[in-house]
């Protein structure tokens, strides 16, 4: 029995051996919301016009491109990073892990990116090429709209560097090759943006989704799961290091995986040689979960914050029938908002429920395919031979299930679009607010009840004394 024990263990470090990160032809490549843009997009360019229709007006809508990691988890990966370097060298000395020889020459070599510090969030030259390739393929299709007076274009980004970069590189990229300089008409972003940004200016969105319970119990849950702690514990074991203290988050090795994979040429970093492509599948499940709660159908205020860019869209396309239209309209976003379209338009939505507590592998709900870098909605309004106008939806440059790939009939698309006409704010004031409020006015006027009746029982006493 102990020979077949060792027999076994053999064959499974020759296995690992033999699969090494470092020269494997086909890595996994879905990482959640960091997947680059090119590993799920299709082309605008390759999408039939319908017969007999010329356009006349695009809409768009897109997140940013690539970026650097957020301040939190720049310093997250950092102190982690610090913690791992000696560990990992002692593991290394007393060949205690099970990495291959050159995914540890790798991770041992790897440096730590400083400028991360001082420019979270930032848009990466990668994104900036992500948005301006979108831009060239866009004005390459629609060519009939870029030979009209400049006043007949607009873009505009949220009030974040990566989005104000990310309109600069759209509009350079429509603009590639060209006399035409469009720059002029980028609007300057909003402090408060009630079309691209309206959940952060929502109070019920705030307190019960982004900073209630039910979203960090959902990822405890699967924190806790048999799977996720089986990708935690091949973790360690591949790096050869305990820990005991809990101190090692396996999700932020996660992280210096995917964000630094993102801008390397190769699309490689050595800390992913920490995981195999089973592992990954449980990380990217993990995101799935935070997302479905934080801007998907975990919440229906979601899809009622996902109605307000499309009432822009109805307007815009109402216009344009009339003449009245811009030849172009495209807004810069954030994935938050990308989901809460989606699911104001019913897409990608499960029958059953997204929980931490087991995972669907067959789940519509991926932020893989519905919210990596340069995610993008393309609205395309045409003018046919019977003065009709017909509609094509395309995410990520390939058709949705909303329109056939000819395009919806203008009627049809009244009948999806009409009803976001209306949409506001209004259900966003926070009724346990207006509670309160009501609860202090009551009180109040109980305290000035209480003190005229005082009044009154002593009004006797000062006129007897009179």
């Amino acid at each position: 029995m102990l020979l077949i024990i060792s027999l076994l263990f053999m064959s499974s470090v020759v296995v690992s051996k033999e699969e090494c990160y470092w020269n494997r032809q086909c890595k996994y490549q879905l990482f959640s919301t960091t997947t680059p843009y090119d590993i799920i997009r299709g082309d605008i360019r390759d999408q039939p016009n319908p017969n007999g229709c010329k356009v006349v007006s695009l809409w768009s809508i897109h997140r940013h491109g690539n970026r650097h990691p957020g301040s939190r988890v720049v310093k997250d990966t950092n102190e982690l990073w610090v913690k791992l370097r000696d560990q990992i060298i002692r593991s290394e000395a007393e060949s205690r892990n099970s990495l291959c020889s050159q995914d540890l020459e790798d991770i041992l070599n790897w440096k730590w990116d400083s400028s991360l510090e001082t420019t979270p969030s930032y848009l990466t030259q990668v994104g900036n090429d992500e948005i301006y390739s979108i831009g060239k393929r866009v004005a390459k299709k629609y060519s009939e709209l870029m030979h009209e007076r400049i006043d007949r274009y607009y873009f505009r980004g949220t009030n974040e560097q990566r989005t104000k970069a990310s309109v600069l590189a759209y509009v350079n990229g429509l603009t590639h090759g060209s006399d035409m300089n469009l720059t002029s008409r980028i609007e300057e972003s909003k402090e408060r943006d009630d079309t691209i940004r309206p959940y952060e200016n929502c109070d019920r969105y705030q307190e019960s989704v982004k900073n209630g319970s039910l979203l960090p119990d959902q990822l405890a849950e699967y924190g806790q799961s048999p799977e996720y702690l089986a990708v935690r514990d091949r973790v360690f074991e591949r790096l050869g290091i305990t820990n005991d203290t809990e101190e090692i988050n396996v999700f932020n090795l996660y992280e210096l995986c995917r964000f630094y994979r993102t801008w390397s040429p190769n699309l490689q970093c050595p800390w992913c040689s920490l995981f195999s492509d089973e592992d990954l599948v449980v990380l990217e499940y993990r995101d799935d979960v935070r997302h479905y709660y934080k801007n998907g159908y975990g919440f229906d205020i979601n899809a009622d914050l996902g109605t307000l860019p499309l009432r822009d869209l109805f307007e815009n396309f109402e216009l344009a029938t009339r003449g009245e239209g811009k030849n172009i309209v495209s807004y810069f976003t954030h994935d938050t908002m990308m989901e809460m379209m989606f699911c104001a338009l019913g897409l990608y939505k499960d029958k059953s429920v997204i929980k931490g507590s087991s995972r669907n592998p067959d789940r519509l709900w991926r932020a893989s395919y519905i919210a990596s870098f340069s995610t993008n909605f393309i609205a395309v309004l045409h003018r046919c031979d019977s003065d009709t106008h017909r509609v094509q939806l395309f995410i990520n440059e390939k058709p949705t299930s909303l329109c056939p790939v000819e395009g919806c009939s203008w009627s049809e698309f009244v009948e999806t679009f009409q009803r976001f006409s209306n949409s506001s704010l209004a259900f966003c004031t926070n009724r346990r607010s207006v509670v309160d409020e009501d609860s202090n006015n009551l009180s109040n006027i109980i305290t000035v009840s209480k003190f005229l009746t005082s009044l009154l029982m002593l009004l006797p006493l000062v006129l007897s004394a009179n």
